[in-house]
């Protein structure tokens, strides 16, 4: 049909519009279903740049639209999925049945949202998945100019057993501690979150691998966090905690052998678990003190009680990380947001 007449482009798209960028972002992770995971990194990645004491970064689309950005140690292997969401933003507002100026801040946080939400309960977009996308989700996050890869500082490391970061040894355990203030430091300090906030958002964990964060490591965090575990993908839900929280024995080495003092095996920056149901699993430093009350005693927030809770009732991780989200998403944006609005300037909604 004839495009759409497009004299003033919104900054806050319309549903039908809305539809369109779903069924892009569909057909993308359709064909490739590691995007899920690695769109849900990137999602934090450009809002947990913010520093309230400054105030300094956050979603303002900086990920996206700085190619340095993609070059600092934090954003290794986000360049791909970053390069497609971009495609796609492209290929949206291009369409004929678009009228839009969408920031780059707002598509990436709404690929975090479009990932976790397809992903929960049972893997693809349903009905009510696709309203929860279609309405829910606030609009209108200007993109920063002026971007600053020591921006990228204010997100939280993980290699404190490395000689270059924190110059820790392996066996150390000023380790464990390193790890739970980098979290308090970072997450709660600077980004504003609580502890239960900055706990729940670490178990996005549960979709996504590695991917050679650490060489020849391509593992996922649990198992049916697999790119490949259904046929729609991984699956969101609190398996993360559920794993670290009542999976400490096995004939493998165990977390406490790594991770609670005395230490009895090097396991460099990461746990490695060889074979948990047919998959190896990688944790991060600052995922398994997690799992762990504080050592030494007070030296950080006790997370474990966090964890203990998300492990053992699915609806409240879900509900606690979506909260979080929510609010992640909008760090360090000061203008009005809004939802997509329900007349549509081109057509109507096609929910096939």
């Amino acid at each position: 049909g004839e495009p759409c007449p497009c004299d003033r482009p919104k900054k806050i798209p319309d549903m039908c519009e809305v539809n369109i960028l779903m069924k892009y972002m569909e057909a993308a992770v359709k064909v490739s279903p590691k995007l899920l995971g690695q769109w849900t990194r990137a999602g934090f990645h450009d809002a947990g740049t913010y520093d309230q004491h400054v105030p300094e970064g956050g979603a303002n689309g900086c990920l996206m639209n700085e190619p340095l950005m993609l070059l600092q140690h934090e954003n290794f292997f986000l360049d791909g999925p970053i390069a497609v969401l971009k495609a796609i933003k492209e290929l949206w507002h291009d369409h004929p049945e678009t009228c839009i100026d969408v920031s780059s801040a707002d598509i990436i946080q709404f690929a975090i949202f479009f990932a976790t939400t397809r992903q929960k309960y049972t893997p693809g977009l349903d009905y009510e998945k696709w309203k929860t996308l279609l309405t829910a989700f606030e609009w209108g996050r200007p993109d920063e100019t002026e971007c600053l890869t020591d921006w990228t500082w204010n997100l939280p490391g993980f290699e404190f057993g490395k000689g270059g970061y924190g110059g820790l040894p392996y066996h150390d355990p000023l380790r464990c501690q390193a790890s739970g203030q980098e979290i308090k430091e970072k997450m709660m300090g600077r980004n504003g979150f609580s502890q239960s906030e900055a706990t729940v958002l670490i178990g996005a964990h549960t979709i996504g691998e590695f991917r050679g964060t650490f060489p020849g490591h391509f593992n996922p965090w649990v198992y049916n966090g697999r790119d490949n575990y259904t046929p729609e993908g991984p699956i969101f839900d609190n398996e993360f905690f559920r794993y670290i929280m009542q999976e400490p024995t096995g004939p493998i080495p165990t977390f406490a052998t790594n991770f609670n003092p005395p230490f009895e095996q090097d396991f460099s920056t990461w746990f490695l678990d060889h074979a948990f149901h047919g998959t190896a699993l990688n944790m991060l430093d600052t995922d398994m003190v997690l799992a762990f009350p504080p050592h030494p005693a007070g030296a950080y927030p006790d997370y474990s009680q966090d964890s203990i809770a998300f492990s053992v009732d699915n609806e409240l991780f879900l509900k606690a990380f979506f909260a979080a989200l929510d609010k992640m998403s909008k760090l360090g944006v000061t203008v009005p947001l809004f939802p997509a609005t329900p007349d549509c300037s081109c057509g109507e909604i096609d929910e096939s």
